[in-house]
């Protein structure tokens, strides 16, 4: 005899639908619950990676959709939430051979050659990253070769990290926290 596990799920829990058929799982916040034999939960659907909402349409409308109680999971998000998302316009920092270079992000292409979706919904965790090499001074000025041109660099995912932003204050322009600490280590 088949030993029934009950589950646990609250208002608000992130969950996974296993054995979909079509061989994707979907993620979702847990909006209603019902009753009953075959208990259901009402989901709205969100983005696997980052975890934000997913719409329908032209964003017209959130997604939704229900799964039966015992096919569902419950998700560790803090796994989730620890990802490295970058998004253009991003401030990274990025350590090579021991030194450190600042850069500001602006593309990502995939590495055959094909379209990538980072564009749009934030870095997938397999495109390049194109970034503007800059100063992590005051102002953030960007660097130049000799002939005057702005100084680009494409890096992986590997050795990256974003880095925060001061506002301007009376000793200039806007700056990266901590600059002088990344120089020291």
């Amino acid at each position: 005899m088949k030993k029934i596990i009950k589950k646990d799920f609250e208002l608000g829990d992130v969950v996974v639908e296993r054995n979909t058929g079509n061989g994707r799982k979907r993620v979702g916040e847990i909006v209603f619950m019902t009753e009953g034999k075959r208990p259901k939960l009402k989901l709205v659907e969100l983005a696997p990676r980052s975890l934000s909402p997913k719409f329908s349409g032209n964003f017209g409308r959130l997604r939704f959709f229900s799964a039966q109680h015992e096919k569902c999971r419950k998700l560790k998000v803090l796994n989730i939430r620890n990802r490295k998302i970058f998004q253009l316009g991003d401030v990274i920092r990025h350590r090579r051979y021991g030194a450190f270079r600042f850069g500001i992000i602006v593309g990502f292409h995939h590495p055959d050659g094909l379209y990538s979706d980072s564009w749009e919904k934030g870095y997938n965790g397999k495109d390049i990253i194109e970034c503007v090499e800059i100063i992590g001074r005051s102002g953030l000025p960007r660097k130049r070769d000799a002939e005057g041109k702005v100084k680009k660099f494409e890096i992986g995912p590997a050795h990256v990290k974003l880095c925060e932003i001061l506002p301007m204050d009376q000793n200039g322009g806007i700056r990266i926290k901590d600059y002088y600490l990344f120089l020291n280590q």
